[in-house]
């Protein structure tokens, strides 16, 4: 039984389930992924303009089985992704009941973004909506860490936490989370990156074993520090605005994340050439091996910058976000 339905009263009962939409963003990592899941620090930012969107609808049983349909940007979900409805049912404590769901998501799947986090967030926010309710960003972080177990085996809780309180944060696995209150670089309204697909995708179980060696090995707590240094770094320097700081410790992250074995030579060399276009910081962001590369943009030459990347690579997406304090 979930803490939530421990405070519901039998004289109490909650409403009938109605129609509702919720939606949730997705994240990037600015810098310590792969660290992480062994208990360093990692810094993330949230997507808010890249969202995944849900609408929730009940349907009338019309026998003793739940029924449950969601379908994904016109697509019949797998069983896998179908039951997350019915397993965030169980989490909540809500009594069990059909419905159908349809998402419309501007977040590339796959891509290192979080698109596992999103759903199971955007999941709860919309079963706890349809219930009359919402959960607190602690709650409803812990609730979709527990979800997207089905997709990563063991997640650290990033993502989810990201995502929950869609703001910038330090986060480290059973540590209290960080908010971070943002800098705008002066003379600025707000901190902006690049992402860029490189149009290759990895799995991020089968990225992590192969980053595992990096960390557990003879060098593996010097590696794990490093990663959390630069953690502290740039938490600090989101707070004083300070550009080359968070740039420097982008690409001292990027240098780490490759002697992990987990950026392959086409990103590196799309990286490289980021760096020699000008962006402060440039890295893969995620368990890497494909993905999106981030790159900081210098606020003075951002859209020179963001015109030069996009010249380089016109066969990628190129996607220009902007975090506000």
């Amino acid at each position: 039984m979930s803490e939530h339905q421990n405070s519901q009263s039998s004289a109490d009962p909650r409403p009938a389930p109605v129609e509702a939409h919720a939606s949730a963003c997705g994240k990037a990592i600015i810098v310590g992924e792969h660290a992480v899941v062994y208990g360093t620090h990692a810094v993330a930012l949230p997507l808010k303009q890249m969202r995944l969107h849900l609408t929730l609808t009940p349907q009338p049983r019309h026998d003793k089985q739940q029924q449950i349909q969601l379908t994904m940007a016109g697509h019949e979900a797998s069983p896998r992704v179908n039951s997350v409805l019915s397993d965030a049912m169980e989490l909540l404590g809500s009594a069990p009941f059909s419905l159908s769901a349809k998402s419309h998501n501007a977040l590339p799947i796959g891509a290192g973004l979080g698109s596992s986090a999103t759903l199971c967030v955007a999941t709860l926010r919309a079963l706890t909506s349809s219930l009359g309710y919402e959960l607190p960003p602690a709650q409803l972080a812990t609730y979709a860490n527990e979800l997207e177990k089905r997709f990563h085996g063991t997640p650290s809780g990033l993502d989810a936490a990201v995502v929950a309180y869609e703001a910038c944060i330090l986060f480290a696995r059973n540590k209290p989370i960080l908010p971070i209150s943002l800098k705008v670089p002066s003379g600025h309204k707000s901190w902006e990156f690049l992402l860029i697909d490189s149009c290759v995708r990895a799995s991020t179980m089968a990225m992590i074993r192969q980053a595992e060696p990096y960390f557990k090995g003879r060098a593996g707590e010097r590696h794990l520090q490093s990663f959390d240094d630069l953690s502290w770094l740039v938490y600090g320097a989101l707070q004083q605005g300070d550009i080359a700081t968070v740039g420097a410790a982008m690409n001292e992250c990027g240098k780490l994340l490759r002697a992990a074995s987990v950026v392959p030579d086409a990103l590196e060399e799309m990286i490289q050439l980021c760096r020699k276009i000008g962006l402060p910081g440039v890295k893969t962001t995620g368990a890497g091996g494909g993905g999106m590369i981030l790159g900081l943009l210098d606020p003075e030459k951002a859209d020179e910058q963001q015109n030069a990347v996009k010249a380089a690579f016109p066969q990628h997406s190129v996607f220009r976000v902007a975090i506000e304090s």
